[in-house]
């Protein structure tokens, strides 16, 4: 089953991966001067996938690098079903763990935020 599609083209497998589920609230959420919590939420829900792979070759590497470069794209995501939604990146790194004979192996990291 794949648990990560970008733009519907299958991601590789990741070695971690954690679906953070956040609140939005409004700017006139804040506490009074004795305290007291006044929040405004606008929206609840909003999912921020934590992604890690551990040994990517160049190419799956360049694969998942080039399906996060635009400013937004679809996710299809695993969370007890398969959802979608529209998500940028956050930061994305990835670190050169071993090259041999022009070949690579990557370690990449980055979070998926939506919309």
């Amino acid at each position: 089953m794949e648990i990560l599609t970008i733009d519907g083209a299958a991601m590789p497998t990741p070695d971690s991966y954690k679906v953070q589920l956040s609140d939005l609230d409004s700017s006139g959420t804040g506490r009074t001067e004795d305290g007291v919590l006044v929040r405004e939420r606008v929206r609840g829900g909003v999912a921020k996938i934590i992604l890690q792979w551990s040994a990517l070759s160049t190419p799956e590497c360049a694969r998942v690098l080039n399906a996060t470069a635009p400013d937004s794209f679809q996710v299809g995501y695993f969370f007890g079903q398969m959802r979608t939604a529209k998500m940028y990146a956050g930061d994305r790194t990835a670190e050169l763990k071993a090259a041999r004979e022009s070949q690579g192996v990557w370690a990449v990291e980055m979070n998926l935020i939506e919309f």
